[in-house]
């Protein structure tokens, strides 16, 4: 496939892919490239890798055919698994993570089991934030507590994937993805710790991150 002019068709499935799942950032951050990418394959600079093009269809729930040749039926039904809006209401699909290490807290799966209606002005004026760039995880493992226990609701930002102040964020690791609170110290460097004291911190240059926590049961 050409590397240098992407066709119409292509890059208008798509935009049928980001539109189901909410937004460009969300769609980035599921297949782990940079926004940048993204919108380079909708402006038809480039074509994405096999491997990027699978996780793109994964992440839209359609056939890596259709999205590359556009021969099967139009994606369908992803939208029901993102947040949706009604009326006052946000209708938040609750994600529940299996864990491959309760201690570590590390995702190995997500299923959405339901989901919890929030208002749409308390999403505005508490969050501060807009309602497709939020995601809903049942936490799991006891590395986060006592700020964040075991089966506690915490809210991602995926619009926030850069570090900017102190918090709890949502970053991926080479295993899968964590929660953890982030610093910043003295001389630049970053100290990523758990709030269970028993898990030792680590003091990191860079890390990368999904999203901010800005919701943990009320707390944050």
């Amino acid at each position: 496939m050409s590397t240098t002019v992407v066709d119409g068709a292509f890059r208008s499935r798509l935009t049928q892919v980001i539109h189901a799942y909410g937004s460009v950032v969300a769609l980035a951050t599921a297949v782990g490239v940079s926004d940048n990418a993204i919108y380079k394959w909708l402006a038809g600079r480039g074509y994405p890798s096999v491997a990027n093009l699978v996780a793109l269809a994964r992440a839209g729930r359609v056939s890596v055919e259709w999205l590359a040749t556009g021969t099967e039926a139009t994606p369908s039904g992803k939208a029901q698994a993102r947040v949706v809006e009604g009326g006052d209401f946000v209708f938040m699909p609750h994600s529940r993570i299996r864990f491959s290490d309760g201690r570590e807290a590390i995702l190995s799966s997500e299923q959405v089991v339901d989901s919890i209606a929030f208002r749409s002005e308390w999403i505005k004026q508490r969050l501060k934030a807009q309602s497709r760039d939020l995601i809903l995880i049942e936490v799991a493992g006891d590395s986060m507590a006592p700020t964040a226990e075991d089966s506690d609701l915490i809210i991602a930002n995926l619009a926030e994937p850069r570090f900017r102040q102190d918090g709890i964020y949502l970053l991926r690791t080479d295993d899968g993805l964590v929660v953890r609170r982030i610093q910043r110290r003295p001389d630049g460097k970053l100290l990523v710790r758990s709030d269970n004291p028993k898990y030792e911190p680590m003091v990191v240059s860079s890390v990368k991150i999904i999203g901010r926590v800005v919701w943990i049961g009320g707390c944050v």
